[in-house]
């Protein structure tokens, strides 16, 4: 914020300089224009054409400060439009009246080219100023229609998160009670169990509506899943968590994913082995999921709640979500 204020500040300091020097330009070359005509050269005074031009051009200056400041408090762009008017035309008889009380022999001889200079000086002006004026309202319209949009965007893709998390809560749920229900004939596996259960329904009456949550707490929530899930199936399922993790990710984000693995492969092998690796590159994160079978391709997605969800999250917020050699990484910004 510092740094586009200072750009700012920079702006308007070389602003300033720029619009005096092409007014003075615009005064010269115009006042030797009308000098030329009717093939006789007749010399506007120098001290007129800088007093004229460098009056205008600081009309044109407050007329921009004025129009920055008042169109986004007020709708009325003809009202802002005609005070730029009044500004550019008030200035111009000011300086006409000055410029004659300090050379009135100029108003009455050389074939009235003083005047004709003035009058269309200030008309040139006056007409960039309304040019510009009309420029900077427009792009000021452009800009709210755009923040707009995105306030509009962003309150539809707050509105999909929320009902997309509403999905998994309760698929998070009947999954985790089959799970212990599946334990209740072994009581010191059921009881272990329904510890490590409760604590994971903790977790999600904490943070389901939260935004964002430590990677950590969320990859202890998925360790204590696989714990329950190791009691139930004892040495047919192995698992391993690795890597960095530091940074927030949007909760009950990874779990499906584990579910995933769990659900349709542990009972098509001898032996299930699970791999969850978290990674940090260039102020990104990537979470890695595969497991010993391999076997998820693209037209798995859709068959399940879980998979399905959890990619238009990633999507909605912006991040990645791929199948690579049969497992899933996804990807977002820190």
């Amino acid at each position: 914020m510092t740094d586009l204020n200072t750009s700012k500040s920079i702006s308007t300091i070389l602003l300033v300089p720029s619009v005096l020097i092409i007014s003075l330009l615009v005064g010269g070359l115009l006042s030797l224009i009308i000098g030329l005509r009717n093939d006789e050269f007749v010399w506007i005074s120098p001290t007129m054409t800088v007093v004229d031009s460098l009056s205008l051009g600081t009309a044109v200056m407050i007329s921009l400060y004025f129009t920055r400041h008042l169109t986004p408090r007020t709708g009325n762009r003809f009202l802002i439009l005609l005070l730029s008017f009044c500004v550019m035309l008030g200035v111009g008889m000011i300086t006409a009246i000055i410029i004659f009380i300090l050379s009135p022999s100029s108003f009455f001889y050389s074939d009235n080219r003083t005047i004709t200079y003035l009058m269309i000086n200030l008309l040139f002006f006056i007409t960039i100023n309304i040019i510009i004026n009309g420029h900077l309202m427009f792009s000021h319209t452009v800009r709210l229609n755009e923040k707009a949009l995105n306030e509009e965007k962003n309150l539809k893709s707050q509105m999909e998160l929320k009902l997309l998390s509403s999905k998994i809560n309760p698929h998070f749920l009947f999954n985790s009670l089959n799970l212990v229900l599946s334990l209740l004939k072994k009581p010191d596996k059921a009881e272990a169990a329904l510890i490590n259960l409760s604590e994971l329904l903790r977790y999600q009456l904490d943070f389901s509506d939260a935004p964002t949550v430590p990677l950590k707490t969320e990859l202890e929530a998925v360790d204590k899943y696989l714990s329950i899930q190791q009691m139930r199936f004892g040495e047919k399922l192995t698992f391993r968590i690795e890597g960095d993790s530091d940074g927030l990710i949007p909760p009950l984000l990874i779990q499906p994913l584990i579910e995933n693995c769990v659900k349709h492969n542990v009972d098509f092998t001898d032996r299930l082995h699970i791999d969850l690796k978290v990674t940090h590159h260039h102020k990104r994160i990537h979470i890695t999921v595969i497991d010993s079978q391999a076997r998820l391709t693209p037209e798995m997605l859709d068959k399940g709640i879980g998979l399905s969800v959890t990619k238009k999250r990633v999507e909605l917020l912006g991040g990645d979500f791929n199948i690579i050699n049969g497992g899933i990484e996804i990807s977002f910004n820190l």
